[in-house]
């Protein structure tokens, strides 16, 4: 009978802790997806397609295989998203991200990268953000986040456009 309430009570924690990553990393997603990165990303990926079609233009490849090899993007992006989450778990609690997430809910956060159209109501409320215990934490790790973003850039990007330049290879197309 020890064993069994052992088990269960070994299960709702585990159960417990893989809803609270899970959480984390969908708030995560939006906020990225809120702040702008992840639109950045997909006009990267679409401009890299778009050099490549430019660079095997000679090859004659057919659009029915770019439309395959597009197709990747979709997990590309994930990838770049779980990649990003890591680098946010070593900064920033689950509070932070929501406190994140509600500014950017607000019309000052969905306009603080547009300084030309926040009203000085927008300014007030970013300050108060930048002065929260949340905003500290962005200002004090920026340097590190962005050491963080730039090796995930790196990283992400090179195995994509290696992916990509293999599948086409497995297809009969080289550069």
């Amino acid at each position: 009978m020890k064993k069994i309430v052992t088990l269960i009570c070994f299960l709702v924690v585990a159960n417990t802790g893989f809803a609270q990553i899970d959480a984390y990393s969908e708030d995560v997603k939006k906020c990225i997806k809120s702040n702008g990165t992840i639109a950045y990303y997909e006009n990267v990926v679409d401009q890299m397609f778009t050099m490549l079609e430019e660079q095997f233009e000679s090859q004659n490849v057919p659009a029915r295989v770019w439309t395959e090899v597009k197709a990747e993007k979709t997990d590309a992006m994930d990838e770049l998203a779980q990649m990003i989450v890591s680098a946010y778990r070593a900064h920033f609690t689950h509070e932070d991200v929501k406190n994140m997430n509600a500014l950017y809910a607000t019309k000052a956060g969905q306009n603080m990268f547009k300084p030309e159209e926040l009203s000085e109501g927008d300014k007030v409320v970013l300050k108060e953000f930048y002065a929260s215990e949340t905003g500290q934490k962005i200002v004090n790790s920026q340097d590190s986040m962005n050491a963080s973003m730039s090796n995930i850039s790196e990283m992400w990007s090179k195995d994509l456009y290696q992916g990509v330049i293999s599948k086409l290879s497995e297809k009969g197309y080289n550069l």
